[in-house]
């Protein structure tokens, strides 16, 4: 996979990672609401990653996990989607996937659309997160994808 797409998911990984430097340093680890959200976050890549890999998505609900589970698992995540856009050619980013938590009527898309969503899906509530994290008084980290461009593409920097 090539072009705008895995640009997207590296800015993902990146930008992820800087949420998670600055939610490290704001002192609120424990705060339920960015626990929630972070949860769902992470719950949500994790199940298209599930879906694209022919697996039954897990959609149970369960108390958050601890800051240092979620970003374990977010980082997981990204080490997946990196793995998987490598061996996807214009046949394989074609795949029709259903979405399964959209019953009726179906949601049916391709695997192109599915990486953009979680994209999307992603940068919603991180955006979400910064600005929790500034209303508890903490700092927050710019990571719109121009940013990203600007710094020369790195990689999400996880410890």
């Amino acid at each position: 996979m090539h072009g705008s797409l895995n640009d997207l998911l590296g800015h993902q990984s990146w930008a992820d990672a800087m949420f998670f430097h600055a939610w490290a340093g704001s002192g609120h680890q424990e705060d339920r609401e960015l626990r929630t959200r972070t949860d769902h976050l992470v719950g949500v890549q994790g199940a298209f990653l599930q879906l694209l890999k022919g697996q039954e998505p897990d959609l149970a609900d369960h108390p958050p996990p601890s800051f240092q589970a979620l970003q374990q698992r977010c980082l997981g995540n990204h080490e997946v989607f990196l793995a998987l856009s490598r061996g996807l050619d214009e046949t394989a980013l074609a795949r029709k996937v259903r979405v399964p938590w959209f019953p009726e009527p179906p949601c049916v898309v391709s695997v192109t659309d599915a990486l953009l969503q979680v994209c999307m899906h992603s940068q919603h509530h991180r955006g979400q997160n910064m600005t929790r994290l500034k209303a508890l008084g903490a700092k927050a980290a710019n990571v719109d994808y121009i940013i990203w461009l600007w710094k020369q593409k790195p990689l999400g920097r996880w410890s």
